[in-house]
């Protein structure tokens, strides 16, 4: 072989491997919208979050699980299934309830993200 001749490259691409595997869960921050003024206990906050998806997705819905994260006021951190985030998207966004006043109320869902860290850092918060 010649000093000046480039060796020859064998015909096999490149393989990547990832380190990222599909994740368990997703996080929601959501809250709670309402007129009324009374203030809920977690447990209360948890029981509105399962009737929500009772009346949404039905005994499924009602089986699920849900973790809450954290309770701030009005707003909370949840985590759900990852294969079951879109579900419980659409029922905190489409169901309304009552509260014990007789006020009207829903979920809005404010943030979702596969990771924690997503909730806690968002790009759209003005950080002074």
């Amino acid at each position: 072989m010649e000093v000046d001749q480039p060796l020859a490259a064998p015909n096999v691409l490149p393989t990547f491997k990832t380190t990222i595997s599909k994740q368990p869960f997703y996080y929601f921050s959501i809250e709670l919208l309402s007129t009324s003024t009374l203030t809920l206990s977690p447990v209360q906050y948890f029981g509105y979050i399962q009737f929500v998806l009772r009346q949404w997705l039905g005994d499924v819905g009602a089986g699920m699980s849900v973790d809450v994260l954290d309770i701030r006021a009005r707003e909370a951190t949840i985590r759900v299934p990852f294969n079951k985030y879109k579900q419980v998207w659409q029922a905190m966004t489409l169901i309304p309830f009552k509260l014990p006043d007789g006020a009207n109320a829903r979920l809005q869902v404010l943030r979702g993200s596969a990771f924690a860290m997503g909730l806690t850092a968002g790009s759209r918060q003005a950080f002074l």
